[in-house]
């Protein structure tokens, strides 16, 4: 599931490996507090519904699921913003 969610995030650079890495890194760094502020949110509303805790995987899970869906519309985005 982490694979997934940086493939999502993964921002390629035709000119070097580094700089799709430093693209990447910015991608993951603008969009992590979305994606942890979500899963917060999330998390929380389901243990007040069902009046336990989530063990740590699970919520894992769902921030990878949140951050495979931010990161891909963020890049559905900036193809619009390019093509236009």
């Amino acid at each position: 599931m982490i694979i997934v969610y940086l493939f999502f995030n993964f921002r390629y650079a035709p000119d070097s490996w580094v700089a799709s890495i430093k693209a990447t890194s910015m991608q993951l760094l603008t969009t992590a507090p979305y994606v942890a502020g979500l899963t917060i949110l999330l998390v929380s509303v389901m243990q007040k519904m069902s009046g336990e805790r989530l063990p740590w995987d699970r919520i894992v899970r769902i921030y990878c699921t949140i951050g495979i869906l931010i990161g891909f519309f963020f890049a559905l985005s900036e193809f619009w913003l390019q093509s236009a």
